[in-house]
């Protein structure tokens, strides 16, 4: 499908991760629309994981540097923000023009032990997350993540997590309900605080969607509808 305005969209993944978090929903969405993109990794990330010599700042310019670039090609940008990329998201869009912004389980707050009581969680939901596809994967990973580079994922989401008030652009935000990283009652006042956001909570739902067949169906229809079907 061709649309009118050339519209080009910029995705942002995780913390410790890379395009493969968010590669199902650009993959579906680019079987039906035509669209540019910006899809970057931020340094340290992807494939292999070094973020010994990198921090914060250094992965939020990779972020900006994209936005700029496809802002250049096109006559309006949206941004999929995904968890630590939700927060650049919507950092980018306080200040520059953005049209739709959608924030994938954006990590305004994070889980601790103290904090695990919130989710409400019964032993079917860890155990759905232990029965996820590529978990062992991320599992491994997670391994080789330095001490100073969670500090520098705390110090950099709080940074750029202020100012919400401020982001005019019509946003949606999505958020599974069995979030073991992210609480989803953070984006529940989150979207009392974006002037033009909705909410929509995925019952079963992991931080992870892309590792959940039914929430990352899921989660593509949402995405699509908003970005494609609703008045721009």
């Amino acid at each position: 499908m061709t649309i009118s305005r050339s519209v080009g969209i910029l995705f942002l993944h995780g913390y410790t991760g890379g395009r493969y978090e968010l590669d199902p929903l650009f993959d579906y969405l680019k079987s039906r629309y035509e669209f540019e993109y910006e899809f970057p990794v931020y340094p340290g990330h992807g494939s292999i994981l070094d973020l010994k010599s990198v921090d914060g700042e250094d992965w939020y310019g990779e972020a900006l540097n994209a936005y700029e670039n496809l802002k250049q090609r096109v006559d309006c940008v949206c941004i999929i923000g995904f968890s630590m990329g939700g927060v650049f998201a919507s950092y980018l869009a306080q200040d520059e023009p953005v049209e739709k912004l959608i924030l994938i389980a954006p990590a305004f707050e994070h889980i601790g032990i103290p904090k695990i009581d919130k989710l409400h969680l019964i032993p079917r939901h860890f155990g759905e997350h232990v029965k996820m596809k590529n978990y062992q994967r991320i599992k491994k990973r997670l391994r080789n993540v330095p001490i100073r580079a969670y500090q520098e994922f705390k110090s950099i989401t709080a940074a750029k997590k202020e100012g919400i008030e401020n982001i005019r652009a019509k946003t949606m935000i999505v958020h599974g309900k069995q979030d073991l990283l992210v609480p989803y009652e953070s984006s529940v006042e989150v979207a009392k605080r974006i002037p033009n956001a909705r909410l929509e909570l995925i019952e079963d739902t992991p931080h992870l969607f892309a590792f959940s067949d039914h929430s990352q169906l899921e989660l593509n229809v949402l995405s699509e509808r908003f970005l494609f079907k609703e008045q721009m």
